[in-house]
């Protein structure tokens, strides 16, 4: 049965999730400014290549000059590669180029242009070690999405989180993981859907309400198996919040919440709604879905609505305010930049050809004879 979400990639990150996506069932397509790193994502069908551009160089204004000038191609392209879907989630890093640059304009184009489907985003947040050019991208194109108006929910993937959890890991298996892990949180919640229990159940309508919520959404899952009280619950729930793979919960706030129970139904009374929302604030609607069955204990909750972190987001602009000053001095370098000969007096040193003069011949003759 096709799912009711697409995910469009743009940029090479956005690629890749999109790549992750298709393998999954999802409709998925791709745009870049740059065919080769498009080639790689065998799994997507529909692909497009901005023509004229060779990628864009970590440069957003790159990115956004892209969109200026084939919008009504993207739109088109957009409009073809996706069927009957309720969402469309725009996947892209927001510190690179294209994605970057491309996304936050892309999206607010399309909600004029795609009536009756809500546009959200999986926005990668980059780790703290990235260098101050990704810095910079990546607060710029986060401030560019928290205004457009009618955008649905916002998934900030958050790679700082994976690094804290496994340090070792190196870039790409990072990358690799949390793309992995943000479309596995969106398919458990879409096949809940298609559950049916007595229950209570949580069906796409409900899921939905949720998605097309503004501002920003987490998804996440713990299993409940050793919890012996209501208050462990609540604690593994909002433990799970803090370890996902999203930007974690800063604030109270949420407007719309999901909480799925699956497991046995002697574990299901332990779950205490206001207990488990009480760090949060309880949420304005709450769609709940319980479906008992032998299988270990979980409970999955998504949490929408809420603040863009700032807290997250100002540990990335730190370091851009503590270097400004040498990061200032660095881009008046560049157009500033000479260098001064000490020995320009030499130039005319320099060895010049000779000037032939024809001669007379009797006098040459002359000279040489003895």
């Amino acid at each position: 049965m096709a799912k009711s979400v697409g995910i469009l990639g743009v940029g090479q990150a956005g690629g890749n999730i999109a790549e992750i996506a298709a393998t999954m069932g999802f409709q998925a397509a791709l745009i870049n400014t740059n065919q080769r790193d498009g080639t790689v994502n065998t799994r997507v069908e529909k692909k497009y290549f901005v023509p004229g551009y060779s990628g864009a160089g970590q440069n957003r204004s790159i990115g956004l000059k892209a969109v200026n000038e084939h919008y009504r191609e993207l739109i088109d392209f957009v409009k073809k590669s996706f069927k009957n879907i309720n969402l469309l989630l725009v996947a892209f890093s927001t510190d690179g180029g294209t994605g970057s640059g491309m996304s936050p304009l892309l999206m607010d184009l399309l909600l004029d242009h795609l009536p009756g489907i809500n546009i959200g985003a999986i926005a990668v947040v980059p780790d703290r070690n990235v260098l101050a050019g990704n810095r910079i991208n990546a607060a710029a194109c986060i401030e560019e999405i928290s205004r457009i108006d009618a955008l649905s929910s916002v998934f900030l993937v958050d790679n700082d989180q994976l690094r804290k959890f496994t340090p070792q890991s190196s870039k790409h298996q990072i990358y690799l993981s949390s793309n992995h892990q943000v479309m596995e949180a969106i398919n458990n919640v879409l096949q809940v859907t298609k559950k049916s229990s007595f229950f209570g159940n949580f069906d796409e309508t409900d899921l939905m309400n949720i998605l097309s919520t503004r501002g920003v959404t987490l998804i996440s899952s713990t299993a409940i198996t050793d919890a012996k009280t209501t208050a462990d619950v609540s604690s593994k729930i909002q433990q799970s919040w803090v370890s996902s793979i999203f930007c974690p919960v800063e604030t109270t706030g949420v407007i719309r919440a999901g909480l799925i129970y699956e497991g046995p139904e002697s574990m299901a009374k332990l779950i205490n709604v206001p207990s488990i929302f009480e760090a949060v604030g309880e949420p304005l609607e709450l769609f709940e879905g319980t479906y008992i069955s032998e299988s270990d204990p979980t409970i999955t909750t998504v949490l929408a609505g809420l603040a863009f972190p700032t807290r997250r987001l100002k540990a990335l602009e730190e370091l851009l305010e503590k270097n400004k000053d040498r990061l200032q001095q660095l881009v008046n370098k560049e157009h500033s930049q000479h260098y001064q000969s000490q020995v320009s007096w030499a130039s005319n040193l320099k060895a010049r050809p000779q000037e032939r003069k024809s001669g007379n011949t009797t006098s040459k003759l002359s000279k040489y004879h003895k």
